[in-house]
């Protein structure tokens, strides 16, 4: 008993140590020469967006406080001026500091008391503010000397330089300075380093084996240097920025390859709840939000396997049942799938079928009459189709509406002779199997009526065309 209590009483001690040196809320002292009687504001960044946290009066001297009884969430802050020009601020374990600086300079100008965390960010950024104009200078010179082989071999190695100084500075705060804010900064922003492969003497293609090799290690390595256990990272660009980079510039842009990447990377992210839910929200919008043609089948893996599953426990009911609606109608039509099965009548009362229509390749045009984009498609398809009938092509159009004069009306003023289909009553449930909410939506199915490309323009339709007939 008598042990238990000599413990307490060290651990109070420890607490109040640890209270004392990290009291609660923030204190950010301010003066800015050149700035009198104005407001400034306090912003963080939350991935790709900057959001306002707090608002204040300086007075005729520049000078005035952030303050709050909470403590801030680490992360970069935005100290932003009239003119919507900002300089950064380092938030973590320091929260009552102050910062002295000009309008016209404010990095090269700033002084800092009370914060060791932004005396080095600031030291960091001059450092890499000197390095980018003698980077700059010396571009100009390579430009200047292109022609002079001597030179040039001159000034790369001092570009060579250039980037071993800034590594090992680099290496430097992240050996010197392990688990603070910039040092995670700096480890994340960097990106894996490809070795150099060796290559078979017998191999049938050298340069495609490398770039294969590089390219798959590059993947496998890319996040290596992200810590996902630090929820800082969140409140500054350099998260985001790399899963964007990743998911749009790095890998292959085809479902298959992205979805075990996606995955991985999920997981990688449980190692704080705050990056979970910020990297699954990210994918999840990115991949539904996609222009790029069959992304919809990672924002159905997404939605099944972390949303549907009860997973994503901060998404209320309703949004629940939002994406459960998307993904129903999405999964039928996925690119891979063989189309829904399509049974509708033509105009002369005859029930024609999709899967039935024999052609090499099928391209399904669903339309109305008055809709304006579907006045420049309809002529363009059915000129298409004209040109590669006799080699295999058929066209599935379909009418989305009831009216019967109107439909019959518009195809016989736009002269269509291939496959014309109706369904008023939506008896084919085509509307909810192809995901029919606008027009003109165009679908292109190979000979076993597998989808092979969806909601396309007319112009991507007659590349294709084109290339396979």
């Amino acid at each position: 008993m008598k042990s238990f209590r000599n413990v307490t009483i060290i651990l109070l001690i420890l607490l109040t140590a640890t209270a004392r040196a990290y009291p609660s809320g923030y204190n950010i002292n301010v003066r800015i020469a050149g700035l009198q009687d104005t407001t400034l504001l306090l912003a963080y960044h939350y991935g790709n967006r900057k959001y306002i946290k707090d608002t204040i009066r300086v007075d005729a001297h520049g000078q005035g406080v952030f303050a709050g009884e909470e403590s801030l969430p680490g992360g970069i802050y935005l100290v932003v001026m009239p003119d919507m020009d900002y300089f950064e601020l380092l938030v973590d374990r320091e929260q009552y500091f102050g910062i002295e600086t000009s309008a016209d300079n404010p990095v090269n100008h700033m002084k800092v008391t009370g914060s060791a965390e932004n005396e080095q960010f600031f030291e960091y950024h001059r450092f890499m503010n000197q390095r980018q104009t003698a980077s700059s200078d010396l571009q100009k010179r390579m430009e200047e000397n292109r022609n002079n082989p001597d030179s040039m071999a001159i000034l790369r190695e001092k570009g060579m330089e250039l980037d071993r100084q800034v590594q090992e500075y680099w290496n430097s705060i992240i050996n010197d300075h392990p688990g603070t804010l910039l040092a995670n900064l700096i480890r994340a922003m960097q990106n894996p380093q490809i070795p150099d492969f060796e290559i078979p003497p017998d191999a049938r293609n050298p340069d495609s084996l490398r770039w294969r090799m590089g390219y798959e290690y590059n993947k496998k390595h890319y996040f290596d240097n992200i810590d996902f256990s630090d929820a800082r990272l969140l409140r500054t660009p350099v998260l985001h920025n790399r899963l964007e980079h990743f998911f749009t510039r790095t890998i292959m842009q085809v479902p298959d390859m992205i979805i075990p990447e996606a995955i991985r990377v999920v997981e990688l992210s449980r190692e704080d709840d705050q990056v979970f839910q910020y990297v699954l929200v990210y994918l999840l919008n990115h991949f539904e939000r996609s222009n790029i043609m069959g992304m919809d089948e990672v924002f159905v893996e997404l939605a099944e396997k972390y949303y549907l599953s009860g997973e994503a426990h901060w998404v209320n009911e309703e949004t629940i049942r939002r994406l459960r609606d998307r993904v129903e109608r999405i999964k039928p039509n996925l690119i891979g799938r063989t189309a829904p099965e399509m049974r509708m009548r033509n105009p002369e009362g005859d029930m024609v079928s999709l899967h039935e229509t024999e052609a090499e390749y099928t391209i399904i045009y669903f339309y109305e009459p008055a809709c304006g984009h579907c006045k420049v498609v309809t002529p363009r398809l059915n000129e298409l189709y004209r040109q590669y009938r006799g080699r295999g092509l058929a066209v599935f159009g379909v009418y989305i509406y009831g009216d019967v004069e109107e439909w019959k009306e518009y195809i016989g003023s736009n002269d269509l002779e291939w496959v014309n289909v109706f369904d008023p009553q939506n008896q084919s449930n085509f509307r909810f199997n192809y995901d029919i909410y606008s027009t003109p939506t165009l679908y292109i199915l190979d000979a076993d009526k597998t989808i092979i490309a969806k909601r396309i323009g007319i112009e991507t339709v007659e590349q294709m065309m084109e290339e396979k007939l």
